[in-house]
């Protein structure tokens, strides 16, 4: 038996879910294609581990109707809006949390709440030009770097991309944990996820995530189960999950990672200092 409670303010949406049933979350689930096109996962994407964060906002998030359903016109939700763990020991401490947005298109609302809930939020989007961008934000920070498994300054885009580790260096956060990755990429988010999941390292220092994940290919489904199944495997918990409502091949995402541990939010280097005493003052380094 379990209980949910919705409530909103302002920019945000709790839910506070209880649970006292266990659930067997390493099980097996039932894979299927319909027609060759994606109605596949719905049982392995849509499982979340209930009970396992007790208080989670989704932040952010505008309301939109689909004008083409002239049938029914109350077709509409809410999409943008990522979830966040606010548990103690996985909330982001307001003040001190960090957070990598990766994907904007022309929704600002979850970096934008984020900032106002207290953290500094570092937004990437190689598609846009962020120079005349108005910032509503001192604590946002726009880049037109994308997120890839290489560094190069024009792919066949033409757009400057980077991996999760060179991009940490270039903002002098490579002893500074991540509060929050949020991965809004529109389906290159398997690439970046294998990247990550082999380089070792990259996910270690990650408090949460949230990824939009595209079920884009049925003949891939179980390369996607096999990275999601390796992520859950290296300790990140799965604490919320749903169907995008715009999209049928797209779910929303979040984990915890268990085995985060940090006695600061600040990590001290080797030779002793804090990372952020080499923050002033310093002009960043070129990605590549």
């Amino acid at each position: 038996m379990g209980l949910l409670f919705l409530a909103s303010a302002g920019f945000y949406i709790v839910f506070i879910v209880l649970s006292s049933s266990s659930i067997d979350w390493r099980g097996s689930y039932t894979w299927s294609t319909v027609d060759n096109s994606i109605a596949v996962g719905h049982d392995y994407f849509l499982w979340r581990n209930d009970g396992s964060c007790h208080l989670y906002f989704e932040f952010g998030g505008h309301v939109y109707r689909d004008e083409n359903e002239t049938e029914n016109l109350t077709l509409a939700g809410i999409d943008g809006q990522k979830s966040v763990c606010l548990d103690p020991g996985l909330a982001p401490p307001p003040g001190m949390c960090v957070v990598y947005s990766f994907g904007l298109s022309d929704d600002r609302s979850f970096e934008s709440a984020m900032a106002e809930y207290g953290c500094d939020v570092y937004a990437f989007d190689p598609s846009f030009q962020f120079s005349n961008m108005p910032n509503n934000s001192q604590r946002i920070n726009y880049f037109d770097i994308g997120l890839g498994t290489m560094n190069t300054k024009n792919d066949s885009r033409g757009w400057k991309m980077a991996t999760l580790t060179s991009i940490r260096k270039y903002l002098l956060h490579s002893y500074r944990p991540i509060d929050y990755l949020k991965i809004d990429i529109e389906g290159e988010e398997w690439h970046v996820l294998d990247h990550m999941l082999q380089d070792g390292r990259s996910l270690r220092f990650i408090k949460q995530i949230g990824i939009e994940v595209h079920l884009l290919d049925s003949y891939r489904l179980h390369y996607y189960r096999n990275l999601t199944q390796r992520l859950e495997a290296s300790g990140y918990v799965r604490f919320f999950s749903r169907q995008n409502r715009w999209k049928t091949n797209a779910y929303e995402l979040a984990w915890f990672n268990v085995n985060y541990s940090s006695k600061s939010q600040v990590a001290i280097r080797a030779d002793g200092r804090k990372e952020d005493d080499m923050m002033v003052n310093y002009k960043f380094p070129p990605i590549v």
